[in-house]
């Protein structure tokens, strides 16, 4: 674009050319700026960032074939949570945000927090039976899930479109754990997934009908992953299975670990949740199967087979099915 070769015609332009301005006022950006719109970027970017987690998690595990002794799950998930925990203690610390809580609180943030470290144990456990993208898809049947324990147990209104959405979720799993391509999923680990599925549910919907749901959204995720940091570590002593981090590479997995997949994770899927509900916040969590079975695909060589395009494509419509015929 030869943008200096029309200076002379600019020059021409008689002076009393009507100048061209160009007005922004912030009602430009009002829309950017919504609720609505912050709660779908965050939902989003929980989603993206979740679905990172068996790239970093994969490596730490112990593997026997490659002589890598690795670190169990609950060490692992003990690092990460208490280096998410310090991160965001930090945060707070430079923000000036008060770490008052009271007993009732505490109660409720401890219940949070076996709630989310339930779902993160079981997605974990699940690696060990099944490629990582279809223990991720299995674990996304968590908006299913919300929706099934919202009409049991909240009293919401029973719809057709729901019922089809969890035939369709049924299905879905069915199709991925058919043993086909050589990949085989064991039974075992699809009831690890979708355990953690109802876990992470649970955790949705408690967090929005508790006494915290009007807390700080950073002090709330700082005791969530503290307090579950604890848990897993108490759990690894008594076990006896607690382990040392002994390489560099584990350093800046578990660092990674803490900081993308759990302290950018929670803090954007808590403003999602408070903006847009727990339901809507689900859906957009479609990222999170498609992020894992891409980089499982890429980075672990595993293979992509029908009934794992099957089973997707059933399971992901069903969320989405779930959410735009709920209204919420």
């Amino acid at each position: 674009l030869h943008l200096f070769s029309i200076f002379p015609y600019l020059r021409s332009f008689p002076s009393s050319f009507p100048a061209m301005k160009l007005r922004i006022t912030p009602n430009a950006f009002s829309s950017l700026s919504s609720p609505g719109t912050v709660g779908l970027i965050m939902g989003f970017a929980a989603a993206i960032c979740y679905g990172f987690i068996p790239t970093f998690t994969l490596p730490l595990r112990p593997d026997a074939a490659a002589g890598h002794a690795g670190l169990s799950d609950l060490s692992i998930l003990f690092y990460r949570f208490m280096s998410a925990s310090v991160i965001i203690a930090l945060l707070m610390i430079v923000k000036g945000k008060s770490f008052r809580i009271t007993r009732g609180e505490l109660v409720t943030l401890t219940y949070l927090a076996f709630l989310s470290d339930g779902a993160a144990l079981f997605l974990l456990a699940g690696y060990e039976f099944m490629p990582s993208g279809v223990a991720t898809t299995i674990h996304f049947m968590y908006p299913v899930a919300t929706a099934i324990l919202m009409m049991a147990f909240y009293h919401e209104s029973r719809r057709l479109s729901t019922i089809l959405a969890v035939c369709m979720a049924v299905l879905g799993v069915g199709a991925l754990s058919w043993p086909t391509g050589g990949v085989e999923v064991n039974p075992r680990g699809v009831g690890l997934e979708l355990i953690s599925a109802i876990c992470f549910a649970l955790y949705l919907i408690r967090l929005n009908r508790s006494r915290v749901a009007q807390m700080d959204d950073m002090k709330l995720t700082f005791y969530v992953v503290f307090i579950g940091a604890l848990i897993f570590g108490c759990e690894a002593f008594r076990q006896e299975d607690f382990q040392l981090i002994s390489t560099t590479s584990e350093a800046v997995n578990l660092f990674v670990l803490g900081l993308v997949c759990t302290v950018v994770t929670n803090l954007c899927l808590v403003v999602a949740v408070k903006k847009i509900g727990s339901t809507m916040a689900a859906v957009l969590g479609a990222l999170e199967p498609l992020t894992a079975v891409i980089l499982g695909a890429w980075l672990w060589h595993e293979v992509i087979t029908w009934n794992i395009v099957l089973g997707m494509c059933m399971i992901i419509p069903a969320v989405i099915l779930v959410i735009f015929t709920r209204g919420r």
